[in-house]
């Protein structure tokens, strides 16, 4: 249901060692880029700035293959990537990338193409079929929602190197997306069997804790982890879950607020702190929480489903907009090219708050052929409310 607190990034984790480059200076953002992507200093001497927006590789999107590889700015790290985590180009310089979310330069050779990631590893692997390999095609068939091929892999991995606690995670995350939480909590006990310090592990175990409602088993893994690593958002956003799903919304809207502190692009807190200030009657907030997040995330149709929801189920008159909750979730369903069932269900409910039940009816009933089953008796209490001619109220 909109907007259920989101826990999300379900982290990779890395069975490499990290791969210690000699880097020259990242390149200063182009005068092309906004100010407010600019760092602050001075570009370095030796750096020529060439950025273009021209290159085929900007708006494409890339996987990360080496883990820990840094975003910069000339000043700074501002990012150190999870190994498989995807980004999209904004813009070039030679062999760097700007990823816009961060805010940095990605180096071009620690990453590989999203769209030909698969086949250029597979060219590996006859004639080098290390773990190593079929661990890095196993992220990439995980990047690309191939689940079985991924854990196919991830398998083949671990028959050479059964002990492997990265891998044992990134099989884990593959069960978990597909809601095999019993499985995936098998690898991520096995990894932390096997590390005893592996927090990302601690975090997605208790992902799947929170999935089938195991609250204190969950709240016990995401407490070590952050005993091991304190500067761990999504951890941080996690817990937040915990407390939101407790009621708990002051707690949940302390870890929220630290974990966008520590990560102030992170569209997900940005949600989830949001659907906290609403239930504590904070609209003022919550709409600026999800501004912000589309801000920064223009191209991700979660924010703006979630203000759509807000304007169009609100009880506060200063808040309840049924015509721009109706041009917000439409936007939302193009984004999403109409194949998401929660932002169907969001302009149902935004329609029927404008008063054209015929409308809302249509898409209440595409919503729930799309839905999966663990909504579908939500969405039903408001598909009757919605034949009956009368709108959804929070």
């Amino acid at each position: 249901m909109n907007r259920c607190v989101d826990p999300h990034r379900l982290i990779l984790c890395a069975v490499l060692p990290l791969l210690i480059q000699a880097f020259s200076s990242a390149p200063a953002v182009s005068a092309l880029q906004n100010a407010s992507q600019k760092p602050s200093g001075q570009q370095t001497a030796e750096v020529k700035d060439t950025s273009t927006i021209d290159d085929p590789r900007v708006g494409t999107k890339v996987i990360v293959t080496v883990p820990g590889a840094a975003l910069r700015t000339p000043e700074a790290i501002v990012w150190k990537a999870y190994l498989g985590e995807t980004f999209t180009v904004s813009l070039v310089n030679g062999e760097w990338l700007w990823i816009a979310e961060k805010n940095g330069w990605l180096w071009e050779k620690e990453v590989v193409p999203f769209d030909s990631a698969i086949q250029e590893i597979s060219k590996k692997i006859p004639a080098e079929p290390t773990a190593e390999n079929y661990h890095l095609r196993g992220i990439a068939y995980l990047a690309h929602r191939k689940f079985d091929e991924a854990i196919s892999d991830f398998s083949q991995s671990l028959s050479k190197k059964p002990r492997a606690a990265g891998v044992l995670n990134n099989r884990g995350q593959a069960y978990y997306m597909k809601q095999d939480y019993a499985r995936a909590i098998a690898d991520f006990n096995a990894a932390t069997q096997s590390d005893s310090k592996h927090f990302v592990a601690m975090n997605n175990r208790a992902l799947c804790n929170i999935a089938t409602g195991q609250l204190d088993a969950a709240l016990t893994d995401l407490n070590a982890a952050l005993v091991l690593n304190k500067e761990y958002p999504e951890a941080l956003n996690n817990r937040g879950v915990v407390h939101s799903r407790r009621g708990d919304y002051k707690a949940a809207i302390n870890d929220f607020s630290a974990a966008l502190k520590i990560d102030p692009r992170y569209t997900d807190a940005y949600g989830n702190r949001s659907f906290a200030y609403r239930q504590q009657k904070q609209y003022t907030e919550a709409v600026s929480d999800l501004k912000l997040a589309m801000e920064n995330d223009p191209l991700n149709y979660r924010p703006v489903n979630d203000l759509a929801w807000m304007h169009a189920t609100a009880d506060a008159p200063d808040v309840k907009n049924a015509e721009t909750a109706v041009k917000l979730a439409t936007q939302a369903c193009q984004m999403s090219q109409y194949n998401e069932w929660n932002t169907l269900h969001t302009l149902a409910v935004a329609c029927a708050a404008a008063g054209d039940f015929k409308a809302a009816q249509q898409w209440i009933t595409t919503a729930m052929e799309k839905a999966p089953e663990s909504e579908k008796d939500a969405i039903r209490k408001h598909m009757e409310l919605i034949y009956g001619n009368k709108p959804v109220t929070e």
